[in-house]
């Protein structure tokens, strides 16, 4: 019955990972984790942390906001809905990756789906781009590529880091088989990704995993370094001049030069130039969010947000789908969506999140299982900084990463357990 058990929880683990990553519609994922999930809640037995629960409740109290602030407008029902799912998706997935993690026997477990997983969906990758320009005459184009192929895998990406850790830092005791060829694979399949957010990922959770994001006089040498190569690196390419329209590599070049001024440039004619709108559309979502916040009486807006339905007005028609759209529930720039949503209360809230995750780093222990989990979840929190930017963050319908915090979270009381009873 146990094993039977254990198979059940390895199983649901592995669906939610490929459905989350496979099906386009968050809504569908939702549903069935929602449904499946119910069953879980009564298991009373099960003991959670003080970190897990304190790591939720920011994320619940956003959730909670938009949800009163909702009653203080008219609303579609249908348009609640999505928010509704968008805002529990986090706390529930960060919720099944603990509870998950949990239950199986083997607490290594969600490293092997880690690495095998991202080879399969890597080898996958590979296939469909291969098949994709074969069919097409090889006429290699980047924007083709992503197209085919999916514009990031955050499976990849932690698989990827786990690859490339040190022997005294890995948590797991397994080996891999076809280590070298695993490599390989993962390397190419992430190059076609030509993901500006999976690149910064990779160099965020590889300096945290070795301890170098943190504020010690290692980490400040090894974050000016980096920062310096940065600074080096867009410095020569802000002086290059790049064609917007190319379809190969220039293209990709040209969207890492204009990543700066598309998130933080907000002043933008809409009867300008089209190629300027797009070029900085993160930013005029943005700003269009934060300047319909004065629409409530008494500023409420700015304090408690719209509420769950609200709808980002962009002032035309963008041809965002068939036909056209100008009212939008969710936008890129993740921390204007909490806001838009929940308020500056809210975004608190969410900061308070994150920082309570990056703090982990500066723990002590001599257990260096322990040690690495810390490191890591605290580059997950940098790693959800980033991504809040550009891709909503934790709400981000494709995330898998907060699956992978609940889990990392269940790691780190699972090894402090043991280093106590240890000592």
């Amino acid at each position: 019955m146990i094993i039977k058990k254990d198979i059940f929880y390895k199983a649901f683990l592995l669906f939610i990972l490929l459905v989350t990553v496979a099906i386009a519609s968050i809504e569908v994922t939702i549903s069935v984790c929602l449904a499946i999930s119910l069953f879980f809640l009564f298991d009373v037995k099960f003991k959670y942390s003080n970190t897990f629960i304190n790591t939720l409740t920011p994320l619940v109290g956003v959730f909670i906001i938009a949800g009163i602030s909702t009653f203080f407008y008219k609303r579609e029902i249908y348009d609640v809905i999505k928010d509704f799912v968008y805002l529990i998706k986090p706390i529930l997935f960060i919720w099944l990756g603990f509870y998950l993690t949990g239950k199986i026997r083997d607490k290594e477990f969600i490293f092997k789906v880690i690495l095998y997983l991202g080879a399969f969906f890597a080898a996958y990758h590979m296939y469909e781009v291969f098949m994709y320009f074969l069919e097409k005459g090889f006429n290699f184009s980047v924007q083709a590529t992503r197209y085919v192929g999916g514009k990031a895998n955050y499976v990849e990406l932690f698989a990827m880091v786990l690859l490339h850790l040190r022997k005294d830092l890995k948590p797991f005791q397994f080996k891999i088989k076809f280590h070298l060829l695993l490599r390989l694979l993962l390397y190419a399949s992430f190059v076609l990704y030509f993901s500006r957010t999976m690149l910064l990922g990779f160099v965020v959770l590889y300096l945290s995993i070795n301890g170098y994001t943190k504020l010690t006089r290692k980490g400040i040498i090894y974050i000016s370094v980096f920062l310096i190569a940065g600074i080096a690196f867009f410095s020569v390419l802000m002086n290059l001049k790049l064609d917007r329209t190319s379809t190969g590599v220039e293209g990709f070049f040209y969207k890492l030069q204009n990543a700066p001024s598309e998130i933080f440039t907000t002043d933008v004619d809409i009867n300008d130039d089209d190629a300027k709108l797009w070029d900085h559309w993160r930013g005029y979502e943005a700003n269009r969010a934060f300047s319909q916040l004065d629409e409530a009486p008494y500023n409420y807006g700015y304090v408690f947000g719209k509420g769950m339905g609200s709808l980002v007005d962009l002032g035309f028609e963008a041809p965002l789908n068939v036909g056209g759209i100008q009212h939008i529930p969710i936008i890129h720039n993740g921390f204007a969506y909490i806001v838009f949503k929940s308020g500056f209360v809210g975004l608190f809230l969410y900061l308070i999140f994150l920082l309570s995750l990056y703090l982990l780093a500066y723990k002590r222990t001599q257990n260096n299982k322990l040690l690495f989990t810390y490191n890591l979840i605290s580059g997950v929190s940098i790693f959800f900084f980033f991504t809040t930017l550009t891709i909503t963050g934790i709400y981000n319908h494709g995330d898998v990463v907060t699956f992978f915090l609940g889990s990392f979270l269940f790691l780190k009381k699972y090894y402090h357990q043991n280093e106590t009873i240890a000592l």
